[in-house]
């Protein structure tokens, strides 16, 4: 009687264990380097622009992601820390949103959004803003 007992609350662990990491796509967990930035002037008329620079996106299996420069805005520096979380969209192994720790989005957005995809091996974070703001990163 006790070994049949025994078996079924190991068997009732198993079963309520989850694990919210199955929709993360392993090629998202790693480093990613800044490679190419578009901060559009207006009218759709920017284009992406190949930089050099060590900003860094590092992306966690906890849902956790640090970069050595801001989360809260498209840009190339890499010597002001930053961190946050994502999470994966609903439907998708390959795109969500980062929400960034420490940001100053303003009154009217009290918690900043940053979508991200994987398109072709390349992520793409887009930033908000008024016209078009995104850059791309490379897995290191």
């Amino acid at each position: 009687m006790r070994k049949v007992l025994f078996v079924f609350c190991i068997l009732g662990l198993l079963l309520s264990c989850s694990s919210d990491d199955s929709k993360i796509n392993s090629s998202l967990i790693g480093t990613w380097r800044i490679s190419e930035i578009n901060n559009d002037p207006g009218y759709g008329s920017g284009v992406f622009r190949k930089i050099k620079s060590d900003k860094t996106l590092v992306f966690k299996h906890d849902n956790e992601i640090t970069s050595n420069g801001s989360l809260c805005e498209n840009t190339t520096v890499s010597d002001s820390p930053s961190s946050g979380t994502f999470e994966i969209n609903e439907n998708s192994t390959t795109s969500g949103t980062i929400r960034p720790s420490g940001c100053n989005p303003g009154l009217s957005n009290p918690m900043l959004s940053i979508h991200f995809e994987i398109k072709e091996s390349i992520l793409f974070v887009y930033y908000p803003c008024i016209e078009g703001c995104a850059a791309k990163y490379v897995k290191q």
